[in-house]
């Protein structure tokens, strides 16, 4: 495996950028560029062979690698819960809850008391809830599993939730709501999901409105609602003996009983383009920009031609055309790119983005949307499409270089209900992909008409109209009402 991995970083410094970077290498990597280098042979670990999986009697699902090479142990727990299964007025209970579980400590142990002994311990616990999982783990010596596994279970099973941690998280939310609109970049991030996904979770804005009236009871009733056994995935990896960390979770969670957990059926996004452009004035100096629209989900049998397509339009970093032309060629900006999302459950975003000087925005754009329109119209270059391909194999096996890595994505894929042989076909997906499949994907899935743009900026300094984009719609970010 060391040696596959040092094969695969010399790869993956070895191959040269393509296309308009080929004129400015020296001989001697035009000569490496001509080299012929072997298929990666490699196989992806699996479930029943270098990792284990069971579900033990109260339902939890028990995913187990055992690496000895470090006396490190660390458990990784998964629960299907989150921000998207609530209503906009109960959106940030599930943030909420997350993160008092961990910081509020339990009810036989208290918070200060916690921090005290995992400092000692040298090890760390974390709990979090995000938008469609409930995440927490533990790291510790391999000589403190015992303690490890009795502290998770307790954070897990007996959360405290002091007001006064509530309170500290609840006046974090208000700050962060309060000074919302002095970042351009949080502006903008906020102002196209909002755009583009409407009042989809997608696409909320958190006000004060959904935060200032949660209680403990509320923080109660979610943990008691979705925190059982028959709910969770746990990832164990480390320096220990499987036989002996069965019995410790029998000891600490076996009488963990199971409940009957409805979840709520998840809002679909609704497939509608909402062209136009969106100016939000800021009288700043520069225009920070991100336009396009909604793409595809993760079943979509096109997704691996699509990563492709983007990276050789501008997500390939400094030798996409984007990148080469609005940045190396024109220097009109630092920061340039774009993004096809295909990992998501429901309708992902294609957007680019730039930041530019006020009096090059136009310019910018113009620029941004010739690219798109050049991947288009025609087939992109044999050293474009070997460039993108070998991108994407060489970095992909360092995605397992670690225990806790290949678990993680094992049990993700259980997880999300994706097929067990994915990360396995991988590998043999993109290198399928021909110069043909990026011209199809790219005028099937790259839609000039129905984009939507959102410029933060002045436009009294702006280089031109933007009106040749779409209809504009001059926004001012509203005040947020704290009371």
């Amino acid at each position: 495996m060391r040696k596959l991995m040092t094969y695969a970083l010399l790869l993956l410094f070895l191959i040269p950028a393509y296309g308009s970077a080929l004129a400015q290498q020296s001989e001697g990597s035009k000569i490496i560029a001509g080299f012929d280098y072997p298929d990666i042979k490699w196989s992806v670990p699996k479930v029943g062979q270098e990792v284990s999986r069971e579900v033990l009697d109260n339902g939890m699902i028990l995913f187990m690698m055992e690496d000895h090479h470090l006396p490190l142990f660390n458990i990784s727990v998964r629960f299907r819960c989150g921000e998207a299964y609530e209503p906009t007025k109960r959106m940030a209970i599930p943030d909420i809850t997350g993160t008092v579980m961990r910081s509020g400590g339990t009810t036989n142990i208290g918070p200060d008391s916690l921090n005290t002994l995992l400092e000692s311990l040298g090890a760390s616990v974390e709990t979090s809830i995000g938008f469609e999982s409930g995440r927490a783990s533990v790291s510790v010596l391999s000589k403190d599993i015992e303690l490890g596994i009795k502290i998770l279970a307790d954070i897990l099973r007996n959360p405290a939730f002091p007001e006064d941690k509530i309170e500290i998280i609840k006046a974090q939310y208000k700050n962060s709501i309060k000074r919302r609109n002095d970042r351009p970049a949080s502006i903008l991030s906020r102002e196209f999901s909002h755009r583009i996904y409407g009042e989809h979770p997608e696409g909320r804005i958190t006000e004060w409105a959904y935060i200032k009236d949660v209680t403990r009871d509320d923080l109660v009733a979610y943990h008691q609602k979705y925190f059982a056994p028959n709910n969770m995935m746990m990832g164990i990896t480390g320096d220990f003996d499987a036989k002996e960390v069965k019995k410790l979770l029998a000891k600490y969670m076996g009488d963990w009983k199971q409940k009957d957990i409805e979840l709520p059926k998840l809002e679909k996004v609704e497939n509608k383009a909402t062209p136009g452009v969106f100016q939000v004035f800021k009288d700043i100096s520069q225009s920070n920009i991100r336009f396009g629209h909604l793409g595809v989900n993760w079943d979509n049998e096109d997704r691996f031609a699509i990563s492709v397509m983007n990276y050789i339009l501008g997500g390939g970093s400094f030798t996409s055309r984007m990148t080469t032309k609005v940045r190396s060629d024109e220097g009109l900006a630092y920061s340039v790119g774009c993004r096809y999302e295909t990992g998501s459950r429901d309708l992902g975003t294609y957007f680019a983005y730039c930041q530019t000087k006020s009096e090059t925005t136009y310019k910018a754009m113009r620029l941004m949307m010739d690219e798109i329109e050049g991947i288009r119209d025609g087939l992109v270059t044999e050293e474009e499409l070997a460039s993108a391909k070998d991108s994407y194999i060489n970095r992909y096996v360092f995605n397992f270089t670690s225990a806790s890595q290949i678990v993680g994505r094992l049990m993700g894929l259980e997880f999300n209900g994706r097929p067990g042989d994915l990360l396995e076909t991988y590998i043999g997906s993109i290198r399928k992909v021909t110069r043909k499949d990026v011209l199809r994907v790219a005028q099937k899935y790259l839609k000039p008409e129905d984009l939507t743009f959102v410029v933060v900026g002045n436009p009294e300094n702006f280089d031109g109209s933007l009106e040749e984009f779409g209809k504009i719609t001059d926004l001012t970010p509203e005040e947020p009402v704290l009371d």
